[in-house]
């Protein structure tokens, strides 16, 4: 049996990735996520190559309380079905954890927003955007790029 994270002692809770979502377009303000067109797993395109204009990752990382003060590195990089990465480095982070308000004990949510912008896509495929915590793979937000019948 797996044992819950959210009865384990703090010593041992890290930030976790609690949801990531492809879209169109993605901003992070004031702790929420304004989303336009998200929740995607297929890009159809006119043409092979293409040049896509925008794309944007939502996110959004579980911290817990004992985490204020320090700093959450991730990490975005984009791969193709064989494990390519194409682009020339990942996109890195890092957030600080800023002591609440109040002193409060109770875990607290980060929002953020990664906007991509002309990526190219040679074929029609799988890809994945793998996002990484503190140097560990977390995720692969995975998508597939068609060609429109």
């Amino acid at each position: 049996m797996e044992a819950d994270p959210q009865s384990a002692p703090d010593s041992v809770l890290r930030p976790t990735l609690e949801f990531a979502l492809l879209a169109d377009a993605v901003q992070a303000v004031d702790g929420k996520l304004y989303v336009l067109g998200g929740g995607w797993d297929t890009l159809l395109v006119g043409h092979f190559p293409v040049r896509h204009h925008t794309l944007a990752i939502g996110l959004r990382l579980r911290v817990p309380w004992s985490s204020e003060g320090q700093q959450v590195r991730f990490d975005v990089g984009l791969q193709d079905a064989d494990g390519t990465s194409l682009l020339p480095a990942d996109i890195h982070h890092v957030v600080d954890i800023s002591p609440r308000e109040g002193g409060s004990r109770q875990d607290f949510g980060v929002v953020r927003s990664v906007t991509f912008n002309n990526l190219t896509f040679s074929a029609a495929g799988d890809y994945s955007f793998v996002i990484t915590l503190d140097g560990e793979v977390v995720h692969r937000l995975r998508f597939t790029v068609k060609q429109r019948a």
